[in-house]
């Protein structure tokens, strides 16, 4: 049973504007140490770190959680795992943790994609079927 559906899409030259003017500030709040290693990795980041944050910006839409009303959740609690190409997972921790295992969300489905101007995520989260 699908618990929330979110999605959503970055320009780049955002993430690019926030990378370039408050950088360790920026990354801190909002990437763990593993991500922004990976961005960091790579000759452009930007493109990475926007994938990332839509991944974020997604999975709150998918809580159904908006504005001022995040109960806790921070998005460096939301993070981004896998260094291969291809399937990339979620992994909570933190009240975000907490938060999904007491809305019963047992499986995340994760979608990431970026270009040189925009980057996407869609998020699913599900619950295990009752039978």
């Amino acid at each position: 049973m699908i618990l929330g559906l979110g999605t959503d899409i970055v320009e780049n030259d955002r993430i690019a504007a926030l990378y370039k003017k408050h950088k360790k500030r920026f990354l801190t709040r909002i990437y763990t140490d593993e991500e922004i290693a990976y961005a960091e990795e790579h000759i452009d980041p930007v493109p990475h770190l926007a994938a990332r944050f839509a991944a974020k910006e997604a999975f709150i839409k998918c809580l159904n959680l908006t504005g001022k009303n995040l109960n806790g959740i921070s998005m460096k609690d939301v993070e981004v795992a896998g260094k291969n190409f291809g399937k990339k997972r979620m992994r909570l921790s933190g009240k975000t943790k907490k938060h999904v295992e007491k809305m019963g969300g047992a499986q995340i489905h994760l979608s990431i994609s970026h270009t040189d101007t925009f980057s996407m995520a869609v998020v699913i989260l599900e619950k295990p079927n009752e039978s």
